[in-house]
């Protein structure tokens, strides 16, 4: 028996959730489908070390969270339902060249936040207490999608279990390798970045005083950002080696974070367990098409260097919601693609921009050229000593 609604959102992370909630207050008809069993519990564990081997209690996964996505998650009634000690304000942020002598601070004046670092599954799970509460809101955890038939007013979707749903507007925010992107035919433009990021837990000597730092290694880019313990960072590492990396015991490892971090921690006491995954560049050529619209990682993926990605899915999720809520006033479908055609107009540009920034920073710091190094030390001297394009820099940052 075929089900039918008017909005169908593949995937159930940061981005899905997001527009679904987005939507709750809509006279539209939401089903959120993913193959996952359920959202995840909060983890529940008191911070332990046995010599260099840590037990955190944080999840190995977190975001950096700018001011504009904390203000569209509570504008959607999700932000303040994160317990307070699971979220960690950053006022400053650091970032210097372990292979030169420059650096560029931003922040810290006032110390007022810059963003906030959480960990995502506690975004996810208080974005599921919101959609609970929705009437126009419908989960269906463990759907395997197979199958997409395109009709003349929308889709209809075939589950590996056999169930069909048909809408008017289906969404793609099923990630990177998108299913949905894949069954629909909407090409990409990738390539590998021939790293990993490994991300892990550490326990620092010196407190982090609420300040992200960010050293340019020569493995690749080293991130500590701070969390709610003060001396717990959440570490993501960009590197080559990733392999050689997890073969360390606790210890190596931590010794070797200590000297690439140039003791700005003081020390790494203690090593959570570690998670690695690569890093590529992708960006779907369209975000649309009839009846179909992507959004976050399943239309574009940039590398982590700035920790953009989850505020770039945000505000494609905030777009694509204002847009779908105006339509019934214009008497407008919700699968029209000059509607869709909007939304793509407003988010591409700016996601293709954020997109080659980022490439950019990459090339510069991926090198070991004597000019190039040079001229990045440099330029790095440059902005420090320039508030106006530090606050350019901050304000691009806060998408």
């Amino acid at each position: 028996m075929r089900e039918d609604t008017d909005v169908v959102i593949v995937g159930a992370g940061l981005v899905g959730l997001s527009l679904a909630a987005a939507l709750a207050r809509s006279p539209l008809k939401v089903i959120i489908v993913d193959s996952r069993p359920d959202s995840e519990d909060a983890q529940q564990v008191t911070k332990s070390r046995d010599g260099f081997s840590l037990r955190s209690g944080i999840a190995a996964r977190v975001s950096s969270i700018s001011l504009n996505s904390s203000e569209f998650l509570r504008r959607i009634g999700a932000w303040d339902r994160i317990a307070a000690d699971r979220l960690t304000a950053f006022t400053a942020m650091h970032v210097w060249d372990g292979r030169g002598t420059s650096h560029v601070d931003f922040g810290g004046e006032d110390d007022k936040p810059m963003g906030h670092i959480v960990e995502n599954f506690c975004i996810e799970n208080a974005l599921v207490e919101v959609l609970k509460e929705a009437e126009n809101i419908d989960f269906q955890w463990q759907s395997v999608l197979s199958e997409i038939n395109h009709m003349d007013d929308g889709y209809d979707l075939v589950f590996a279990d056999g169930r069909e749903i048909h809408c008017v507007l289906l969404v793609g925010a099923d990630g990177g390798n998108s299913k949905v992107r894949e069954l629909c035919a909407m090409r990409t433009i990738r390539w590998s970045y021939r790293q990993s990021a490994l991300v892990t837990t550490v326990e620092t000597v010196l407190a982090h005083d609420n300040i992200a730092r960010q050293c340019f290694t020569k493995y690749g880019p080293l991130a500590f950002l701070p969390l709610p313990d003060k001396h717990l960072c959440s570490v993501v590492w960009s590197v080559k080696n990733v392999d050689e990396l997890e073969a360390l015991d606790d210890q190596e490892f931590c010794e070797l974070l200590t000297s690439s971090f140039e003791g700005q921690a003081g020390g790494v006491l203690g090593v959570d367990k570690r998670l690695s995954f690569p890093l590529v560049q992708q960006h779907a050529m369209q975000y649309v098409n009839n009846h179909v619209a992507l959004i976050g990682d399943a239309a574009h993926t940039i590398h982590p260097l700035a920790g953009q990605g989850a505020n770039l899915g945000f505000a494609d999720a905030r777009c694509l919601s204002l847009l779908l809520a105006g339509t019934k006033l214009e008497g407008r479908s919700i699968g029209d693609i000059q509607l869709l055609k909007q939304y793509q107009r407003q988010r591409q540009l700016d996601n293709v921009v954020m997109a080659s920034v980022m490439e950019s920073f990459k090339r510069m710091y991926n090198t070991d050229n004597p000019a190039i190094n040079w001229f990045r030390n440099t330029g790095m001297r440059f902005v420090n000593e320039n508030a106006s394009l530090k606050s350019i820099i901050a304000k691009l940052a806060g998408t």
